[in-house]
């Protein structure tokens, strides 16, 4: 830091506009924090259903050079955490705050983050889509052989359920319920946390989704069908430009099918159409996501 700056903390609430304009003109001026989970907006739905969102912020003669939003106490955990698949400090250009430097002075023992930007960190799974078709004729063998397998797939299920069907941006009551339903039940069978038994967590998930697609900070649905057979959905966190998927389920009986890459196939379809420029698969590249990384971010 080389400028004489203050520190100093806020609840969310306590945000004025003018505040939250300069966080948007920060967050527009740095690619690395085009993810959704780093406009204030979200935050802002945090704040609402969880509670307790403060924010850190470096000041100079009025202006921000830095802010970090965060919850919790002594212990302390990035927004929206574990929900917020990305976490990150908001900084001016030509600044080298660090998580340390924005929580100075607030009794906060330990700051437990997930996926902190971080250029020298390990990559994302992004894909960057203005034509469908370029980008496939542009990935390699191993990714023509894998949509080769996932297109024998589809007509395996298409002779024994129906055509299949892609419904971008649904407004499907009905489908969405599933999609929780199934996510819980995977939760449950996997051992793993289940996030979406916090009612502040799925709170937030539904306030975003009944947003609706003219919002241009919003969770979109889209749905895989067999015929009538709803097979698979996602729920992904999009400020109109890049979706990030995040709750991502299917049939479990429809397993076989592979539900969730012919779904993720058909958005990469429809990308161009509904105004996504970017895919967001979360953090790593291994599994299937090794056939989509093609424009990774990077984060620690």
């Amino acid at each position: 830091m080389t400028l004489a700056t203050t520190i100093e903390t806020v609840a969310f609430d306590a945000l004025s506009d003018d505040r939250i304009a300069q966080w948007s003109a920060l967050r527009d001026q740095n690619p690395a924090l085009e993810s959704p989970y780093c406009h204030p907006d979200y935050h802002k739905l945090v704040h609402e259903h969880q509670g307790d969102v403060k924010v850190s912020m470096a000041t100079h003669e009025g202006e921000i050079l830095a802010l970090l939003p965060w919850q919790g106490g002594g212990f302390a955990r990035p927004s929206g955490a574990p929900l917020s698949d990305y976490q990150a400090i908001t900084k001016a250009p030509n600044t080298s705050f660090e998580t340390e430097d924005v929580l100075k002075g607030q009794s906060v023992g330990a700051f437990h983050y997930t996926a902190m930007s971080d250029p020298d960190g390990e990559p994302t799974t992004r894909l960057e889509i203005s034509d469908a078709k370029q980008w496939r004729s542009e990935r390699d063998g191993s990714y023509r052989r894998h949509l080769k397998s996932t297109r024998r797939r589809v007509r395996k299920a298409e002779e024994e359920f129906g055509p299949r069907r892609v419904v971008t941006c649904s407004r499907d009551i009905d489908a969405y319920q599933a999609l929780m339903r199934w996510k819980r039940e995977k939760f449950q069978e996997t051992g793993k946390y289940d996030v979406l038994k916090n009612k502040g967590n799925s709170g937030l998930l539904r306030a975003l989704w009944e947003r609706g697609p003219e919002a241009e900070l919003r969770a979109d649905l889209h749905a895989l069908y067999f015929g009538d057979k709803l097979a698979a959905c996602d729920l992904g966190l999009t400020d109109g430009h890049v979706f990030h998927s995040w709750i991502v389920g299917y049939d479990p009986e429809l397993l076989s099918y592979a539900p969730g890459i012919q779904l993720l196939e058909g958005l990469i379809d429809a990308a161009p159409s509904i105004g996504y420029g970017v895919i967001d698969l979360g953090p790593g590249t291994d599994g299937y996501k090794r056939h989509y990384a093609t424009h990774p971010r990077y984060v620690s």
